[in-house]
């Protein structure tokens, strides 16, 4: 006995050294592998106002000499699109003659483009000083001013683009198209020549800004159009002169695509906004005509060439947010086969990252609701509307911009990497397998006259191709999987559309998965009883059809980890209600409060939280109707979160607080700030945490509040599991301190054998483990990605 415990001693000594060396091993970045063919589309995105207007094939030329790697190996739709000013007014404003000039906007300003790289360090207050030096030794803003061009020009341009890629590079089939922001003004330019005659076009918010009015019906104008050439009627629908405009010059021109871009479809962006502010209408017609409307836009606009693509674009805000207070329905949308792909706009890295915009446009902390994890939330989002549909799904890649200070690729380039590995792996479990986007946008190419260099083109050539490789090759993926409930998004908008039933499963998510809680995938409710997952995380389960209300009190029941996020009132089936044990006589939510406690528990997943703690709540008056474990009250008596674990289920129910910026008033700034405090959604993410546990699924030994760490798992088809792990972010510790850690336990179920390799993909390092636990140290802003290998 006592030799084999000095055996098993000395086993262990060995192990520890190894594990903390590395071993020299193959990059694994698919060496072998990245010639092949990719099925997936690609986009990039480049200003106009780059080219020369005087030399366009010396520029086309330029471009190409940079740009074509990109589209290298790359299968299904790939192209190029042209930002011809911003606004509508290219389509709108298009007579019909090549010879006239395009009405682009005069004296815009781009800001100061950074020249530093690298993250700011220091604490809070240091990393302020930082960011304020920064901006004070930069160049000024830039007015920009575009040359002559006409619809002539553009046309050659396009020609020109197409015969070099073609001619040189051999891009046979490269499409060539343009985006249009829905913006009255922008970069303090010139507002729309075309608002002047029209003002309705535009829903007027502040002096010089405005949105498209989609409902708007035109009054009669005498002057020529490229699909008017006798005027517009009275009373002509704005979408179909805007749709039949975009028809007339795209086939003139040679235009192979065209994204809607910025509050074109969902005219409020960055928040959870809309036609009718933050709260939508109290009238459900309200609703469906302006949903209607932007369908209509939709149709009219690929009708009028269906050889051209349509391409929608997100809001960078909730995927819920959409119909719910955008007021539009993208999955009807979607399913009526005129939108063609879909963008979801994630700048996660311009919105997350400090110090990236100048102070007298924004804080330091830009804002970080809409960073890293929150986009992976987003896209989750869209991706359960888009499943049932053709339409192809995009992730954004960002670069650095044509016309803002940030420059993600040289300051942040890790989280790029793990913004790139994460999106292109959300997916949605389908009861006919896993559905993962269909390829990414890549912007910007250009800021100022400046390219992206060939060190940053091999960068997101190599990361994103092997990324889109290594998600088709996925077998599964692990983690809590969300559960979008269609069925009471549509009765809420039929019915109630003003009522708030704390729907905002993708904003929830991307704020828990902050503290190790590795959600990665996506169904929906009519799928749950056809597909497989560690837990499930319920949106709102009310107003269900019989069988999605079936299936899921039958997952509860079978004691497998199940979590429901939603109000008591209005958000929750009252038989769901009751095998959860909560109740309230609350018809919709009350006002906020903003006290929560955990009444001295201190011991478990309480440890080292404080008793009391700030937060945003729409409060109801909950009542506990089973004695089962309440994990925190608001206002001490009224229980928000709590965990059933009577009869064998796995049950835990939450009823989530609010961000800060999403309620009246609501001040933007660090992201502890904006949530209120971390101690809601880390307690969250612990009690996740001890299910999994629990139920032998992946876990962690540690969730701090003040040291969030991003993880995710999954399992590619030759055998081998992935786990991605992120330092992401910024505003929740304001100590110079940024580094993190912790231990990943590796279930049995992963099928491994007692002593396995963990090679770091990105370091070209391999450690060897023999206790089933993956130790993740993780400096500033660092990302890294482990594979699992069972050799």
């Amino acid at each position: 006995m006592l030799i084999q415990k000095i055996k098993f001693l000395c086993l262990v000594i060995i192990l520890f050294i190894l594990s903390h060396s590395a071993i020299g091993g193959n990059t694994g970045v698919y060496k072998a592998d990245l010639d092949q063919d990719i099925a997936a589309d690609r986009w990039i995105e480049i200003d106009l106002y780059w080219f020369d207007y005087d030399d366009m094939e010396a520029s086309a030329e330029q471009f190409w000499d940079r740009y074509y790697p990109m589209f290298e190996n790359i299968e299904n739709w790939k192209g190029v699109i042209l930002n011809v000013g911003w606004l509508m007014d290219t389509v709108y404003e298009w007579q019909g003659s090549l010879n006239k000039k395009i009405a682009l906007p005069k004296d815009m300003e781009h800001w100061p483009f950074i020249k530093d790289e690298g993250q700011l360090t220091g604490n809070t207050e240091q990393r302020k000083e930082l960011w304020k030096h920064r901006f004070e030794t930069l160049d000024g803003y830039n007015v920009v001013n575009y040359a002559p061009w006409t619809y002539g020009d553009l046309k050659k341009l396009v020609t020109i683009l197409k015969k070099v890629g073609r001619d040189k590079y051999g891009l046979e089939d490269i499409r060539i198209g343009m985006l249009a922001l829905g913006w009255r003004s922008i970069y303090h330019g010139e507002l729309s020549a075309f608002s002047k005659t029209h003002e309705n076009a535009y829903l007027k918010r502040g002096i010089k800004w405005g949105v498209p009015n989609l409902i708007a019906k035109l009054k009669e104008d005498p002057r020529e159009y490229g699909a008017y050439p006798d005027g517009i009627p009275e009373g002509t629908p704005l979408v179909e002169f805007f749709g039949k405009q975009w028809g007339d010059l795209s086939k003139t021109v040679g235009l192979d695509a065209i994204v809607l871009r910025d509050s074109i479809m969902g005219v409020g962006i960055y928040v959870r906004n809309g036609p009718y502010g933050r709260t939508p209408p109290e009238e459900p017609k309200k609703v469906s005509q302006w949903s209607q409307a932007t369908a209509d836009l939709v149709r009219h606009t690929k009708q009028s060439n269906p050889e051209a693509l349509v391409i929608g674009y997100s809001s960078a805000a909730s995927a819920v947010g959409d119909w719910r207070v955008n007021c539009f329905d993208l999955e009807t949308i979607a399913k009526e086969g005129y939108l063609d792909a879909w963008i979801d706009q994630s700048w996660a890295g311009a919105w997350n990252e400090v110090g990236q915009r100048p102070p007298e446009w924004a804080s330091l902390w830009n804002a970080q609701r809409l960073g890293w994890t929150y986009q992976l939330g987003y896209i989750l989002g869209h991706a359960a509307v888009l499943a049932e549909s053709d339409v192809r799904h995009y992730f954004l890649t960002e670069t650095f911009d044509a016309w803002e200070s940030w420059d993600i690729i040289h300051t942040a380039a890790d989280r790029l990497r793990w913004g790139i590995w994460a999106y292109s792996h959300a997916a949605v479990k389908t009861p006919s397998g896993l559905k993962m986007p269909a390829g990414s946008y890549i912007s910007w190419c250009n800021q100022g006259k400046r390219l992206l260099s060939e060190e940053d083109v091999d960068f997101i050539v190599k990361h994103t191709n092997a990324a889109l490789i290594d998600a088709r090759n996925t077998k599964e993926v692990y983690g809590p999987t969300l559960v979008y409930n269609r069925s009471a998004m549509e009765w809420q908008n039929e019915n109630s559309p003003n009522i708030k039933i704390k729907e905002w499963i993708d904003e929830q998510a991307g704020a828990v998965m902050k503290w190790s809680v590795p959600i990665m995938s996506i169904t929906r409710l009519e799928y749950l009883k056809d597909v497989e997952s560690d837990m499930f995380i319920v949106q709102t389960p009310v107003h269900m059809e019989d069988t999605e209300k079936e299936n899921l009190i039958e997952l509860i029941k079978s004691g497998k980890p199940t979590a429901i996020f939603g109000s008591p009132a209005g958000g929750l089936d009252k038989d769901v209600a009751e095998i959860i044990g909560i109740k309230t006589n609350y018809n919709t939510t009350g006002k906020l409060e903003f006290i929560a406690t955990l009444n001295g528990q201190v011991k478990g997943i309480f440890e080292g939280l404080p008793n009391t703690f700030p937060l945003y709540h729409y409060f109801t008056k909950n009542k506990l109707t089973k004695p089962i474990q309440t994990l925190y009250w608001v206002k001490q008596e009224n229980p928000a979160l709590v965990l059933n674990n009577l009869k064998g289920k796995s049950l835990l129910f939450w009823d989530p607080p609010e961000f800060a910026t999403n309620i009246p008033y609501g001040n933007a700034g660090s992201l502890d700030q904006d949530l209120g405090s971390p101690i809601p959604y880390c307690l969250t993410a612990r009690a996740i945490n001890k299910m999994s546990k629990e139920a032998d699924l992946c876990y962690v030994d540690q969730i701090k509040p003040y040291r969030p760490m991003q993880l995710s798992c999954w399992k590619t088809k030759d055998g081998h599991y992935r786990i991605l792990a992120g330092n992401l972010e910024e505003g929740i510790n304001h100590t110079s301190d940024k580094w993190v850690h912790n231990t990943l336990n590796i279930p049995e179920s992963f099928e491994l054998p007692d002593v396995f390799t963990a090679q770091e993909f990105w370091q070209d390092s391999k450690y060897v483990i023999g206790d089933n636990k993956l130790r993740v140290v993780l400096d500033q802003a660092e990302t890294k990605l482990y594979i699992l290998e069972n050799e």
